[in-house]
């Protein structure tokens, strides 16, 4: 009699916690179900320097809140640290190398015409999916792609454009968030203009109307954020913020021993912008203008910070946070003066990391984990998260285990992209170098090979990030980390046979 009660109280406990863990939904008063919506939150060139990533001076209360109701992600990274690409992959669920993509401007459909992104499969499965900002990459002749969305995205820029023109002096364009001096974007600005008139906030806004129309029904709401992006402009408030002497300087010294690979060693993100391509002969930029390009940067995070909020203001006006899942995630890194420059671009550890958080009202918040992640997961892991089928080209993993339990490891390693080099003669949208990542969340191992011969190792780099995310020391000429790079590039291999074949 004891041990079948014992049996029972067993099964009684496994029903729970299965129950527990099963995709959440709300029930209705007829039986049925409602399906839980998606808010997918992009943010432009955010790094995780965030108040719930410890960074204490960080002004940034409602992503941190976001953080506390769910789980916040310390080891995510990007596929490659360059908008279209990193998108593309998110977006899809594929790598670059699966989409023979690694520049801004092709659009992906033209190597992968038939494949099913993440908001087409919420669409194919009943959602209403829609877009208002940047959430795939538009420009450099890359466009969006209307097969994702069930109406055409909601257009931010026009209200932008149809602005009464303010200018000051020689300084024009100063009624929003791209003010010109000389025909020349300004790098930064502490603007005079009401915050109602900042693109994010437009985009906040148009965001916020379409929740109120689509609440009665399941959504798949993405909104693209353009800030922290380059020009870092924001309203006065937020600059004020931050005691512009009390910021620092990063230090202006490459790691010892770096590949010539490493680094784009003058960003022509950056130099474009007014007053930056003077000084490109010294090599590096001075204090003052360096500590303002950071205070700008920081204004920017919280501006942006205030637009979340925003966004999670309405849903719990509206009644659904207890049913949406919400996603904020940056695109790739940044390079906010490290090593005496700017911008991505690259496959080291300040670029290639992004922020994560997945709040899902079905699970506890307030949790974080160590576990190595990539942005290319996060497809697998809202279908599972909904209930929705996976399709079978996904070459990500769901992060599902690691909502339930911080501690799961889910991969050995994280495992990003970069092309060096000038462009091939037979194809001009890829170039003679490709350089492969990977980090274990204690050594970061990079190889350098010949894109078209990839026996052809031009450079090799190890550095350990057990004290720090900065890279320090090329470790891997060294005979004492020899086996360190023995193993880090077995498991390089292995990843990038894995891949190669699921694409084939």
């Amino acid at each position: 009699m004891k041990l079948q009660m014992a049996n029972s109280s067993r099964w009684y406990k496994l029903l729970m916690i299965c129950l527990c863990f099963a995709p959440y939904s709300r029930a209705q008063q007829d039986g049925s179900t409602v399906k839980k919506n998606i808010l997918f939150i992009a943010v432009d060139d955010l790094r995780p320097e965030l108040g719930c990533y410890g960074a204490a001076y960080m002004k940034t209360p409602n992503i941190d809140k976001l953080a506390r109701r769910g789980m916040l992600f310390e080891n995510a990274y990007c596929q490659q640290a360059v908008c279209a690409p990193s998108r593309n992959s998110i977006m899809t669920g594929l790598r670059p190398d699966a989409m023979n993509i690694y520049d801004l401007g092709t659009f992906f459909r033209t190597t992968a015409p038939d494949v099913v992104t993440l908001p087409q499969q919420f669409k194919d499965h009943g959602y209403t999916s829609e877009v208002v900002g940047k959430i795939y990459h538009m420009g450099h002749g890359n466009q969006d792609d209307e097969l994702s969305w069930s109406v055409p995205s909601w257009d931010y820029k026009r209200e932008v454009e149809n602005l009464k023109r303010v200018r000051r002096g020689d300084t024009t364009r100063l009624e929003s968030d791209f003010p010109r001096l000389d025909g020349k974007h300004l790098p930064y600005y502490k603007s005079g203009a009401p915050e109602a008139q900042m693109t994010d906030a437009i985009i906040a806004r148009i965001a916020i109307e379409r929740i109120r129309e689509l609440k009665d029904k399941p959504f798949f709401m993405a909104v693209g954020f353009k800030n922290p992006h380059l020009p870092f402009v924001a309203p006065k408030k937020y600059w004020d913020l931050y005691d512009p002497d009390k910021i620092e300087i990063p230090k202006r010294e490459d790691p010892e021993g770096v590949s010539k690979y490493a680094f784009v060693r003058w960003s022509g993100e950056l130099k474009k912008y007014y007053g930056i391509d003077s000084y490109k002969k010294e090599g590096y930029l001075p204090d003052d203008l360096s500590r303002n390009l950071i205070h700008g940067y920081y204004a920017s995070v919280s501006m942006i910070d205030a637009q979340v909020g925003r966004l999670m203001d309405a849903l719990d006006e509206l009644g659904l946070r207890e049913n949406t899942i919400v996603v904020l995630w940056g695109d790739h890194g940044w390079k906010l003066g490290e090593y005496g420059m700017w911008a991505k671009h690259s496959n080291t550890e300040l670029d290639t990391r992004s922020p994560l958080i997945i709040s899902d009202p079905g699970f506890p918040g307030g949790k974080s984990s160590r576990s190595l992640v990539e942005l290319v997961d996060l497809y697998p892991t809202l279908c599972e998260l909904s209930g929705i089928e996976l399709p079978g080209h996904l070459q990500g993993e769901s992060l599902m285990p690691v909502i339930k339990d911080p501690a799961y490891t889910v991969k050995k390693v994280a495992m990003s992209q970069y092309p060096r080099g000038k462009a091939l003669k037979n194809d001009k949208t890829h170039q003679e170098v490709m350089g492969y990542s990977v980090t274990d969340g204690h050594y970061r191992f990079t190889r350098w090979q010949s894109y078209e011969n990839p026996g052809i190792v031009l450079d090799k780099e190890l550095y350990d990030h057990s004290g720090g995310r900065a890279d320090i020391t090329n470790l891997a000429k060294f005979k004492k980390y020899r086996s360190v790079v023995q193993r880090m590039e077995k498991l390089l291999d292995e990843n990038l046979e894995k891949y190669r074949k699921a694409s084939h």
